[in-house]
């Protein structure tokens, strides 16, 4: 009797091999693929040095990193009364492309972005303009990525709230001016202000560009209304006592003010910045917000004077009616009536 053998296929008894081979083979491609173009990147990159400054930037740039240099020793010298940089360097990287960028930024990759910092290492990531939309405030960023880095070497961040963080960066950097105040007085309108404990979770749990957007306006708002409210030389007393002691002792030690006291003028100060902003910018809403105000201004003093008069006449019931002897005389039956 013949017996039949089948031969055995190679292929079927290592399957999970020749993939994992396979596999590996297209992963070390991509690798080095990737490798090749980091090192194309960065042998096309530059490097300008002046004072504690060094920028990091691709040739294409150079004129932007020279523009930069200059902004960065500018604003050194314009903060160092009360932040001075001292002599540790600070290094500066202008990323050329997004997947550059996306790579240094983390997880603040947002498209409004334009700017990251890690101030513990004196690091900067900027967006290079060309990947900015136009009219984007360049020198602003420059400016609010520097101060991050100087408000770490001169007081204790963890002390310091990050939205007052954040607020000193755009203040300083002249960022957001009016188109802030504008925001900050929409939110106001439509109670989509972020209450004071919560604020800070924006910042740590950065959401959509709209929300981040607005706790950055909201920051810039709160931050020129206490310096406003203490004045510069006690608003600064307080901002660099945060080196000893908590953001709340400092204020009520150096401002002689509360965090509650703090939050209840800020609210109470938001309807004449809404009435300013919507006057200041001219435009067909912000006429009918306007308008929305003063019908209700017009509306809350007509409910007032009508509570008045219905006082007042009911104090005149409680009154006794004088006689009226003329009309006792005509109908005898009238005063009780």
């Amino acid at each position: 009797m013949t017996k039949w053998v089948v031969p055995r296929r190679p292929y079927l008894h290592q399957p999970v091999d020749f993939r994992y081979n396979d596999a590996m083979k297209y992963l070390r491609i991509v690798l080095a693929c990737l490798l090749l173009s980091l090192t194309a990147t960065w042998a096309m990159a530059d490097t300008l040095t002046g004072g504690i400054f060094t920028v990091d930037f691709h040739s294409d740039d150079r004129i932007v990193a020279e523009d930069t240099l200059a902004y960065l020793e500018e604003a050194a010298a314009e903060f160092s009364e009360h932040l001075p940089p001292g002599d540790t360097p600070i290094q500066v990287r202008i990323a050329s492309n997004m997947n550059e960028f996306l790579g240094l930024s983390g997880t603040y990759a947002h498209v409004g972005v334009s700017g990251v910092t890690r101030a513990d290492k004196s690091l900067i990531a900027l967006k290079s303009p060309r990947l900015r939309s136009l009219g984007d405030d360049y020198r602003g960023t420059v400016r609010h990525e520097l101060v991050h880095v100087l408000l770490h070497r001169n007081v204790d961040t963890t002390n310091l709230p990050r939205w007052l963080n954040e607020g000193l960066c755009m203040m300083l950097a002249n960022e957001l001016r009016w188109g802030s105040a504008l925001q900050v007085a929409r939110m106001h309108l439509s109670g989509q202000l972020v209450p004071l404990d919560r604020l800070d979770r924006v910042f740590a749990l950065p959401g959509n560009d709209h929300q981040f957007g607005n706790a950055y306006a909201q920051a810039l708002s709160m931050t020129r209304y206490l310096r406003d409210e203490l004045g510069e030389e006690r608003f600064w007393n307080v901002i660099l006592d945060t080196r000893e002691e908590s953001f709340a002792s400092a204020m009520v030690s150096k401002g002689n003010l509360s965090a509650q006291a703090f939050w209840q003028g800020y609210m109470g100060s938001l309807w004449w910045l809404t009435v300013i902003s919507v006057l200041r910018t001219g435009s067909f809403w912000g006429a009918i917000s306007f308008l929305c105000i003063l019908t209700f201004l017009v509306k809350h003093w007509r409910n007032r004077k009508i509570v008045q008069r219905w006082e007042s006449e009911e104090a005149m019931d409680e009154e006794d009616r004088p006689f009226d002897w003329d009309s006792i005389l005509v109908d005898a039956d009238d005063w009780k009536r």
